[in-house]
């Protein structure tokens, strides 16, 4: 197994973290990878924001779901789904009166524009993960920056356009730490060869089996009666991803109203 191949198996989500701060050449590393990662026409829909002052971590930690892990790490990297730099560049050059004299119609930023932003965004974070480990540094990817993308917007001061899409708490691994990793479905109910395969009952049955036996132990409390009950309770079900929706759901209005908008206009 190559050098590479070994980090991806053995990278684990680390939420323990060492006080010493990252090193600037280190740094240096990680952002260079970001920055290196694939991007759809190179536009680089991203920003990336560095951030070490101890009170805007932990205000962050709260409004990423009061994970206070989030906050002990030496240095947080916040990833940011960006059609704002382009979009004001356009403005700048004259694009908007280019593209009506050509007929062809200008428009604000819209939804496909923020899929290749959320795309571009999160390749970008992942390169900067490897490479982290590659440094001996782990980091623990947090979503739920979007349940209070608003609150976070203002924090982070960000303009029209941007979208705190990942936060990435990051320190060196803890002397002696170890690394538990958790089991993954088996490659024959993932990967299929030319066409998709829709798993049977019994197929079902064996792809959650061993995360069943792991995860689920009933009790008369929870009532739940199998491990797809137990789980969908604890996270799907969870009032916290009905917030996640509502809070997509706006993100997704105010561009499309701004989209169509600009058409109108």
């Amino acid at each position: 197994m190559n050098h590479v191949s070994q980090l991806l198996k053995e990278r684990v989500s680390l939420r323990r973290y060492e006080k010493r701060a990252i090193r600037e050449e280190d740094m240096e590393v990680i952002l260079n990878a970001a920055l290196s990662s694939p991007s759809a026409c190179n536009q680089m829909h991203y920003s990336i924001l560095k951030i070490e002052d101890e009170e805007r971590k932990g205000q962050i930690a709260e409004l990423c779901n009061h994970q206070k892990f989030i906050a002990a790490a030496p240095v947080i990297l916040i990833f940011l789904a960006d059609q704002h730099k382009w979009n004001r560049y356009n403005q700048l050059k004259g694009v908007p009166e280019y593209a009506r004299a050509e007929g062809i119609g200008f428009r604000e930023p819209g939804l496909s524009d923020l899929l290749l932003a959320f795309e571009d965004t999160m390749i970008a974070a992942h390169s900067a993960v490897i490479a982290a480990e590659s440094l001996g540094i782990g980091s623990c990817y947090i979503g739920s920056t979007l349940v209070n993308d608003e609150e976070l917007s203002r924090l982070l001061d960000l303009p029209p356009h941007v979208v705190p899409l990942m936060v990435l708490p990051m320190s060196y691994y803890p002397e002696n730490f170890k690394r538990v990793h958790t089991p993954r479905f088996e490659k024959r109910f993932v990967v299929f060869e030319e066409t998709y395969h829709a798993l049977n009952d019994e197929e079902l049955e064996e792809m959650f089996q061993s995360q069943a036996e792991r995860y689920y132990h009933p009790s008369e409390k929870e009532r739940a009666e199998n491990y797809a009950q137990s789980f969908y309770k604890k996270k799907t079900g969870h009032p916290f991803m009905t917030q996640m929706t509502e809070s997509l759901e706006q993100i997704l209005s105010r561009w499309h109203k701004k989209w169509r908008q600009t058409e109108r206009d």
